[in-house]
């Protein structure tokens, strides 16, 4: 232990020495004065601390959904074997001889077997690994395997199907990840590129002319190097998240309002809104004709047309965002629905996953209830479950539902089967969203230090063309 601490001291000293001789290598190329550049590596000491927290936080994560990955995983397989839980993580334990898992799976073992005063001992334990290991496939997977073993049935043709949405999942994360360690090497490269284009600017001014002095370019010099950092330093921090609550309802809060908003919208009363916040335009639009000023009665002409017609923009941009936000939650619910068939009917099955289910989902869901719940042999709710959205793998789902209920169409378990089947195909797609949504703001953090780079530039442009101006008067 003593020499792992004096091994991590040493790795701990190299990397801020490293640091510390990498910025005052910068500071001196970019000719700012001692001063500044000792404030330069003060500011870069407050951030490294930062850095190495995100890297072992990344590292730790790391470990955490690979663990995470493997239990389920063999966890299904040792089901599969001895349907029996218990046995189960008892085979899964061996494949852990050390570490975080190893002791939550002890831990839950150790009170499963000895804890006599609780009825429901396993289904809590279960919960402690699950919040130890935050993810919504463990949790379907333990709720699943739970309910089989107290009620029974055949499970092997639903694990198969689990398996393969596990490692579908795990596949994806591995693709996902990978380009968020590129995004993170583009960002890093980007940032040296605009050091370098910066410094090659300067230098290459003629001689005679020198504002290495000037208070505005080392001000502005200084602003550059510091945003830089912060550019590192929120790009480093993406890579130091909980990969196994990656996409789990994340920015959704809010979701049910903006879709009860949706529904209750009143074209009429919008129109009226948008004619009245267009008069003013108009008006503006009419004075700068009659000055015969077009180009400002073109702008103007222009803001009273977006305002004429921005009930109808804002309805159309809502629709969107939410059918993009359904399309995300909607597998996840059809997932755990699914789960729920092998052991109850379609009424009982939906009722009991309303209260758990995205937000986005829950008002829709709620009065989807009571209609079935009213007319349980109705196919009309089915049929108009969200079909304000237009979105026809939803469509599709909620038809094969309804027959799954009235018993149509062939055996029951191999409709549910394809139900599950179907309902992965809309995962991989809807995992698929949510990571291109969250590689989007990367890509802006890639763009960053080129804005940053350019900006610069013009400001050192500014002062040297204001210097040779100062210098060709005083000729």
């Amino acid at each position: 232990m003593k020499e792992k601490n004096r091994a991590n001291i040493r790795h701990s000293f190299v990397f801020y020495a490293a640091a510390e001789l990498i910025c005052l290598c910068i500071c001196r190329l970019y000719v700012l004065p001692v001063p500044c550049g000792i404030f330069m590596g003060v500011i870069l000491l407050a951030f490294l601390p930062k850095w190495r927290a995100n890297r072992r936080k990344c590292i730790l994560e790391d470990k955490r959904l690979t663990d995470a990955q493997i239990y389920m995983e063999q966890l299904l397989y040792a089901f599969m074997r001895q349907q029996k839980l218990l046995s189960a993580i008892e085979e899964v334990l061996i494949l852990f001889p050390e570490g975080n898992m190893h002791k939550t799976l002890q831990s839950a073992m150790h009170m499963i077997r000895y804890d006599y005063e609780e009825e429901d001992v396993m289904e809590r334990e279960l919960k402690k690994i699950e919040d130890a290991y935050e993810n919504d496939r463990l949790h379907t997977i333990h709720t699943f395997l739970y309910k089989v073993e107290r009620i029974g049935g055949e499970c092997d043709g639903m694990i198969t199907l689990l398996l393969r949405d596990l490692n579908g999942w795990r596949k994806r994360m591995d693709i996902y990840r990978g380009d968020c360690k590129k995004a993170r090497h583009n960002v890093v490269i980007a940032i040296f590129v605009a050091l370098f284009v910066c410094f090659t600017a300067n230098s290459i001014l003629p001689a005679r002319i020198d504002i290495s002095d000037s208070g505005v370019r080392i001000g502005s010099t200084i602003i550059f190097m510091v945003t830089l950092l912060f550019i590192y330093t929120r790009m480093d921090k993406k890579l130091a998240v909980n990969w196994l609550m990656h996409g789990a309802d994340d920015g959704a809060y809010g979701l049910a309002d903006k879709y009860n908003s949706y529904l209750a919208y009143d074209e009429k009363k919008e129109r009226r809104l948008s004619v009245c916040l267009s008069l003013l335009p108009i008006a503006v639009t009419v004075f700068f004709l009659s000055k015969q000023s077009f180009l400002a009665a073109a702008i103007a002409a222009c803001v009273s047309i977006i305002l004429f017609y921005q009930h109808k923009i804002g309805h159309a941009l809502a629709k969107k965002n939410l059918s993009r936000e359904i399309e995300k939650a909607f597998p996840k619910w059809l997932m755990e629905l699914s789960l729920l068939l092998q052991i109850e009917n379609v009424q009982v099955s939906i009722a009991k996953t309303v209260p758990t289910a995205p937000e986005v989902l829950r008002p829709a869901l709620e009065d989807f209830q009571k209609k079935i719940t009213a007319n349980p042999e109705e196919a009309l709710p089915y049929l108009e479950f969200l079909k304000e959205f237009s979105l026809p793998q939803i469509q599709s789902a909620m038809k094969m539902l309804y027959a799954i209920s009235m018993g149509n169409g062939g055996n029951e378990r191999e409709q549910t089967a394809e139900l599950v089947e179907r309902n992965m195909n809309l995962m991989e797609q809807a995992e698929a969203l949510k990571n291109e949504d969250a590689l989007a703001g990367m890509y802006l953090l890639f763009l960053a230090p080129a804005l940053i780079g350019a900006v610069k530039l013009i400001v050192d442009m500014t002062i040297f063309l204001l210097a040779f101006f100062v210098q060709a008067g005083n000729l």
